[in-house]
């Protein structure tokens, strides 16, 4: 903020600064160069009962006119009087380009090589009401019992200029007459009007180009020295990083010796043969410096280089974090000059300083805007944090829809603060878009362009909207929760996150498996309040008496039931379904044991265990496979 606005006094007092100009008996003063972010004339604003409209001169409000809100007359609104008032001031100080550069340079040639008249119709000052700006004179006409009219004298012309007429509305709204509102709109007009013509001068043009050459200069160089820090800060966290990585190495445990050679060759961060020896020493690696070979290390060697890496590490863990921040804050300030630049250079374009100021300021409001972003998203996570953790505390549920609550907890805690972020930088996106100079005043139809390229968008991105949709619908459905083993098509694991777009299930041997939430449609769940297992042991024909086989079954199943190791894991006694199949392989039976959640596979390997320990005592054989 305080580079931006140096910057603008610099060009303000600077740049456009003029001599004394003769002014008129009375005068005020003209407006700051700091005025509101720049609107189109056509802008209109109500104020009970008129219409207002601003009227500006180089970009800068300098009037405001008015017309009834209610009225029965033709006559025109307060946005077609500004319209009308901006042109005629524009005839005084800007020049006005009647030809196409092809009919300027036919009527130069014509009148160079064939008439030579020195008269041009394309002559940018053919009216004659550009000039010293000193010579301008703004004077009140009244008479003919109409309203009081202001109208501009220029050197050279015999006839003024109407300027605008003061009407009764434009009066009413001010508190005052209409002749007196002339009177004191004339001085104001007269002051803005010769500082316009002033910095359309050639020399002052001139001066302002060069003054911004210079600052874009001066701006271009800090970049470039702010880009080559942040690369040396980059590279220089790249080589702790690297040693960082080697000492972990080096201090695993378990790590074989590496040879002499491996160990230098693995030293390209440029550490010194010292500090290498210490890392190496403390590993039980042997070294060999760039020199001649070192003598071997005395006993105390292995703790002093020991004691020595150590405090190495504790540096590099204090300047790592470090190195990160300031990365970070060079990398915000080369993003910050580039929009500056884009200022400086709007400055110098004669009319644009409200758009050059709102260029200027865009960063440090976007950071503001950001700021707040972070602060409404800390409190919207703390008052639902607050709300999840009041709903999983109900000391009135059973304990094990306790255990499951705690469950749903752990991931609609992660859900919702994602869906904090998201919204919190969608809000923060569209306010920053919304105040970038010109988007508010698009037109409907532009609007209706950009909800047509939203639907379009929709339409492109209509898988990630389902998945969105149904990651929604899965949590408050409660289908699955973080830490439940499920089954998605054919895929079983657990879950380990459960995202706005996708699942993530890791299976037994470690693999994660990313499932889009869309195709979660058919999903078993083996760990939803309780959990269970069936087991089925295949019996070999005319092995045993079926009857005894199961007899020995139920009493194993019993004596695992009463085993206080696993006792407390089961939700009831194994229930021993009987015979379910006879098959060429031998006779099928089936017991069914229900357990805690998650429990079940634990219990059913001990039980199985246990059941085939049993009936091997019993002398019952199991059937082979074929």
């Amino acid at each position: 903020m305080l580079l931006a606005v140096l910057l603008l006094g610099v060009l303000l007092t600077g740049i456009l600064s003029q001599p004394p100009l003769a002014a008129a008996p009375t005068t005020t003063a003209a407006p700051q160069a700091s005025a509101p972010r720049p609107q189109e004339a056509e802008e209109v604003r109500d104020s009970g009962s008129f219409h207002r409209a601003k009227v500006r001169i180089l970009g800068i409000p300098v009037l405001t006119v008015a017309s009834p809100v209610v009225t029965g007359s033709a006559g025109p609104d307060a946005r077609q009087r500004a319209r009308v008032i901006e042109g005629n001031l524009e005839l005084l100080y800007r020049a006005q380009e009647v030809c196409t550069e092809a009919e300027g340079l036919g009527e130069f040639f014509l009148d160079q090589f064939f008439l030579r008249s020195g008269q041009r119709a394309c002559d940018s000052n053919q009216l004659g009401l550009l000039g010293d700006p000193s010579g301008l004179k703004v004077e009140v006409a009244t008479g003919n019992g109409g309203p009081p009219v202001l109208q501009a004298r220029v050197p050279g012309r015999d006839l003024p200029l109407p300027l605008l007429s003061v009407t009764d509305d434009d009066a009413r709204l001010n508190g005052t007459t209409p002749e007196r509102l002339a009177e004191r709109w004339r001085p104001l007009l007269e002051q803005r009007l010769r500082f316009a013509r002033h910095l359309l001068e050639s020399g002052v043009l001139r001066r302002r180009f060069r003054t911004m050459a210079v600052l874009e200069l001066v701006l271009g160089g800090l970049l470039f020295v702010g880009l080559g820090l942040w690369s040396l800060v980059k590279r220089r966290l790249g080589r702790l990083e690297l040693q960082e990585a080697q000492a972990l190495a080096a201090f695993q445990p378990g790590s074989l010796p590496a040879p002499a050679s491996a160990v230098n060759a693995g030293n390209p961060a440029g550490l010194s043969d010292r500090t290498a020896q210490a890392l190496a020493g403390a590993a039980g690696v042997p070294t060999v410096t760039s020199g001649a070979e070192s003598p071997p290390l005395a006993a105390s060697g292995p703790r002093r280089s020991l004691a020595t890496a150590d405090h190495h590490r504790r540096n590099r863990n204090l300047l790592i974090p470090s190195l990160h921040l300031l990365s970070r804050t060079l990398l915000a300030a080369v993003l910050l000059l580039l929009p500056l630049m884009v200022g400086v250079a709007v400055l110098a374009v004669p009319g644009q300083i409200p758009l050059a100021i709102d260029l200027l300021l865009q960063p440090f409001g976007v950071v503001g805007k950001l700021l707040l972003g972070w602060l409404l998203a800390l409190l919207l996570q703390a008052v639902l944090a607050a709300l999840l953790i009041q709903w999983n505390g109900n000391p009135s549920l059973a304990p094990e829809l306790r255990a499951r609550r705690n469950q749903r907890y752990r991931s609609l805690r992660r859900v919702v603060n994602r869906l904090v972020h998201l919204a919190c930088i969608a809000l923060v996106a569209l306010w920053v878009v919304v105040d970038i100079p010109g988007v508010r005043e698009l037109s409907n139809h532009a609007l209706l362009a950009s909800g047509a390229l939203l639907g379009a968008l929709a339409l492109v991105f209509q898988d990630l909207l389902r998945d969105f949709m149904a990651g929604l619908v899965l949590l408050l459905e409660d289908r699955y929760a973080i830490g439940d083993a499920i089954t998605i098509d054919g895929l079983s694991g657990e879950v380990i996150d459960v995202g706005l777009l996708s699942t993530q299930l890791r299976s037994a041997d470690q693999r994660v498996m990313i499932m889009p939430n869309s195709q979660c449609k058919q999903v078993v769940n083996a760990t939803k309040l309780r959990s269970g297992q069936e087991l089925r042991l295949t019996l070999a024909h005319g092995g045993a008496d079926p009857r005894r086989a199961m007899a020995v079954i139920s009493q194993a199943s019993e004596a695992f039931a009463a085993d206080p190791a696993w006792s407390a894991d089961l939700l009831e006694a194994p229930r021993l379904l009987g015979l379910r199949q006879v098959s060429p392989q031998g006779l099928e039976v089936a017991l069914v044991v229900v357990t805690r959640a998650g429990r079940q596979g634990p219990l059913e390997r001990e039980l199985l265990l246990r059941l085939v320990e049993a009936l091997q005592a019993a002398e019952i054989p199991l059937a082979e496979r074929p």
